[in-house]
């Protein structure tokens, strides 16, 4: 092959390249300009060659840098622009702006001084890493902030809060009903309806304070610079007048409300996992409260109630309490609905119950609620295979659970979160011969991490007991 030969080969190869290939001489007049130059920046082979490349394709704010930069090359021979990868904005011919990846190299010889780039439309791949950074750190769905950006910022929050001395409020929210809203509607209504709340919850709150979804229909907000309790609750107020105003997705049918719980952090020294549970457990007692409302926990009232759940737990003390000692008295039912009782205001739980196992069904004999509506009542059964009972007996969950919201098996149970079931202890209650009559379960809709050994411990005792008058 004649090495004019060669040489066209070598010119057909670049002007059919997938990147733009351009020469430029001394001057900074293009001098090479292959086809995928001309789909890039829009200017054909002859409209290019002998132009000034900087005045085609190069933005003007950016055009003087260029051209002091090329001098300074000419005179010194030294610049950092060549022979690597490098990332900047370019010009169309329509005069639109878009970034460009570019690779120079440069040729010199007595007569001249040439410059070769080889350029990539990046608009693309900039787009899809938007969308990536955009996704580690945002909601897809509503837009607000998610899981991972909110357990990154809560920390860095609570540290902004110590050393500007101003306290912290978190808000912990869940919309009323969202799980009947969204199996009336349909999957489609119920994510228009997480859009709106997230705007309109963002509607009510400073540029400055931080939405996130972190998960179904669970929101928090963390809001900086607060004075006082009562500057939160206004916000809190703010946010429930403003869902009330209705008009929800286009309608006036539809009442959407939300449970709010608030945690101020006042730079004591805990974690950001503690806050979160205390803003959480505000936000249960908001909703077990009526919903639609708001309610504030301090630490000093956690911790007056761990320390009141921390004295020494016995069978005698609390039967004792409860003037059970008298069993003798007691017969049947009524010495077991006293005892249900008795237990669950002692462990401080929301709901307990006594269930019997049959057909493949669990069914509720006993019931006793710190509520007067609870989720479960007597006479009422379901699956034995869907239930906490079932796989408490089976070893697939403990007996003792502090939060089954930490436990994937518990969180694949739809009750979970439907009821929702937070803190759960179990035990069986077996007759004489051995075999399981059913079980004595208590349960709450906050976690729980007080729940011990010693407690379940005590339920084993009256379940013993509950066996013997069944």
């Amino acid at each position: 092959m004649t090495d004019e030969n060669q040489e066209q080969r070598l010119r057909n190869i670049l002007f059919n390249s997938l990147d733009a290939f351009v020469g430029v001489d001394h001057n900074g007049l293009v001098t090479e300009w292959n086809q995928q130059a001309a789909n890039i920046f829009g200017w054909s082979y002859d409209e290019a060659i002998g132009q000034n490349m900087a005045e085609i394709i190069i933005p003007e704010r950016l055009r003087d840098a260029h051209q002091q930069g090329m001098q300074r090359f000419l005179q010194s021979g030294h610049t950092e622009m060549l022979n690597r990868r490098i990332q900047l904005e370019a010009k169309r011919k329509t005069g639109e702006e878009f970034p460009i990846e570019m690779a120079i190299t440069y040729i010199s010889n007595a007569d001249t001084h040439e410059f070769y780039a080889f350029i990539q439309d990046i608009s693309s791949r900039k787009i899809e890493e938007q969308k990536l950074r955009f996704l580690a750190s945002n909601d897809p769905l509503t837009g607000v902030r998610n899981r991972s950006y909110f357990n990154t910022n809560l920390p860095e929050a609570m540290a902004r809060s110590r050393r500007s001395d101003k306290s912290l409020a978190l808000m912990y929210l869940d919309i009323d009903h969202f799980k009947s809203i969204n199996d009336s509607l349909g999957h489609e209504a119920g994510d228009s309806l997480l859009k709106e709340f997230a705007t309109r919850l963002k509607a009510t709150l400073r540029e400055a304070d931080i939405v996130s979804r972190i998960g179904g229909d669970e929101f928090t907000v963390i809001i900086e610079g607060v004075y006082s309790e009562e500057d939160a609750s206004k916000v809190a107020s703010n946010i429930i007048q403003e869902l009330n105003k209705g008009g929800w997705l286009g309608t006036s049918d539809l009442k959407i409300t939300t449970s709010i719980g608030i945690a101020i952090y006042d730079g004591r020294a805990i974690d950001a996992d503690k806050l979160v549970a205390l803003a959480d457990k505000a936000m249960y007692k908001a909703k077990h409260s009526g919903r639609n409302n708001f309610k504030l926990l301090r630490f000093e009232d956690i911790e007056t109630s761990i320390e009141e759940k921390s004295h020494p737990r016995d069978p005698a003390s609390i039967m004792n309490t409860q003037n059970l000692l008298s069993i003798q008295h007691n017969s049947g039912d009524n010495f077991l609905q006293n005892t249900l009782s008795a237990l669950r205001r002692h462990l401080d739980m929301d709901v307990a119950f006594i269930s019997h196992f049959h057909d493949g069904v669990r069914e509720f004999r006993f019931v006793d609620s710190k509520d007067l509506n609870p989720p479960i009542a007597v006479g009422g059964s379901g699956s034995l295979e869907d239930s906490y009972c079932q796989r408490v007996i089976d070893g697939r969950l403990p007996e003792i659970i502090n939060d089954a919201f930490e436990l994937p098996e518990a969180m694949s149970m739809e009750v979970t979160a439907l009821v929702p079931v937070r803190a759960h202890m179990s035990v069986p209650i077996k007759l004489s011969d051995g075999k399981i009559y059913g079980t004595f379960c208590c349960f709450s809709y906050t976690p729980d991490q007080t729940l011990n050994e010693r407690d379940i411990s005590i339920m084993h005792v009256f379940a013993d007991l509950i066996a013997q008058h069944l």
